[in-house]
């Protein structure tokens, strides 16, 4: 399984990399007509279904067949991780990029009664919390799909 890591992190972080540029595109449109705030959640619910969809599809084409739940699980709980650690990164870099000092991060986080680093690991846990069922309902989606189609085309040729 450990051999699946290399191109299944690839072919995730690409695929999550590309739904969240076209779901932020589609909400700076909609945003123009007011409806960008209502349809941003559902946009992220999608990338992470489209993202975990792929992967399951990529495990399922490599073992020809649909992977166990125990492996559904595992797999979904690091491509979950490195979802998390990768909107951590990009909320770093808006942080970066946007010039916010440690004094308005901490007046923010204090609205909260929170200081920065608790604010963080909240919203790492709360991400962890919420993401997981839905790369887990992708992935199994994904590979459910393409273990369908192999055992399609194994009993069309004989094998």
């Amino acid at each position: 399984m450990t051999s699946l890591l290399p191109g299944l992190l690839t072919r995730y972080v690409l695929v999550l990399i590309g739904a969240q540029i076209l779901v932020y595109l589609l909400v700076l449109v909609l945003d123009a007509y007011g409806w960008g705030d209502s349809l941003s959640s559902a946009g992220n619910v999608a990338v992470l279904m489209a993202a975990g969809s792929s992967a399951g599809s990529f495990v399922a084409q490599r073992l020809r067949a649909r992977p166990s739940w125990g492996s559904s699980l595992r797999l979904s709980a690091l491509l979950c991780l490195v979802a998390v650690l990768l909107g951590s990164l990009i909320l770093v870099g808006v942080v970066f990029i946007n010039g916010l000092s440690w004094a308005e991060l901490q007046m923010l986080a204090g609205q909260m009664d929170m200081t920065p680093v608790t604010a963080a690991l909240v919203l790492a846990g709360v991400s962890l919390a919420l993401s997981f069922p839905v790369t887990l309902a992708g992935f199994r989606l994904g590979a459910s799909q393409v273990a369908k189609q192999i055992e399609k085309q194994d009993s069309v040729t004989g094998i």
